[in-house]
């Protein structure tokens, strides 16, 4: 069906439809090294990605934003809502060269046909 590479980019592409899930249940279906080491990666940027995320709404719902230095709270707020937006936009960045990475690389048998 799949090849290793494949299945690796997937779990790193995976980031954009549906995060954590489908890397969570090929990381239960699947018991090659090679490929559960890039579903650990991916698994951690993506649950990195989505607590982000709850971080992100949490804060939104429940914290009026201020850019006066004055309100500590509020400044606080806004500025750790622009740090996780910088590491979800690196963690996306991340995904991306990592997917293109895992298909684009030849595999140790292909260069030895070279």
């Amino acid at each position: 069906m799949f090849d290793k590479k494949m299945i690796s980019a997937l779990s790193y592409f995976s980031l954009f439809f549906a995060p954590v899930i489908i890397t969570s249940i090929i990381w239960c279906t699947n018991k090659d090294k090679e490929v559960r080491h890039h579903l650990k990666w991916a698994l951690l940027t993506q649950t990195t990605f989505v607590a982000g995320l709850v971080v992100i709404i949490l804060l939104y719902n429940n914290v009026p934003f201020s850019t006066n230095s004055a309100d500590t709270i509020h400044f606080l707020a806004l500025a750790t809502v622009f740090i996780i937006v910088f590491l979800n936009v690196s963690i996306v960045i991340f995904n991306l060269i990592q997917g293109i990475t895992r298909i684009v690389k030849r595999s140790e048998d292909n260069w030895a046909r070279c």
